[in-house]
């Protein structure tokens, strides 16, 4: 992971997780920032996040599982199917620590995300420079 995009805080909260979920959380930070290289980290509504001209993802954990949080209920709906057997619930993926999410899935939800937070981006510019 690029150093300048790591962020303290996030380092403190996964330090304070269970080897299992931390383990697998910081697989996946990994990976998002593998995907996202350009993205910042930030502790948004107390949840680990990636910045990518907003909010892209956000990840965390309970005493039993970890969870992506994709902040889109729509796309997680689409991708129901393909999530199973995993858990979902709103804009959120619930997954074991030991069952990781599979890679394509994790494109596939950053690449939608990139796409809906640019746009927006590119709207609010558009509209500001008017």
């Amino acid at each position: 992971m690029a150093e300048q995009s790591a962020s303290p805080e996030v380092d403190a909260v996964l330090a304070a997780l269970p080897e299992a979920q931390r383990t697998a959380l910081q697989d996946l930070r990994d990976t998002l920032h593998r995907l996202v290289p350009d993205a910042t980290e930030a502790i948004s509504f107390g949840v680990p996040t990636l910045i990518h001209c907003g909010p892209l993802v956000g990840f965390g954990a309970t005493k039993t599982e970890c969870s992506l949080h994709v902040m889109r209920p729509g796309l997680v709906a689409s991708l129901r199917a393909a999530i199973a057997p995993r858990r979902a619930s709103g804009g959120t993926i619930h997954f074991a620590p030991a069952e990781p999410l599979p890679m394509d899935i994790i494109e596939r939800i950053v690449r939608a995300r990139v796409h809906e937070n640019e746009v927006a981006d590119f709207n609010k510019t558009q509209r500001g420079g008017r």
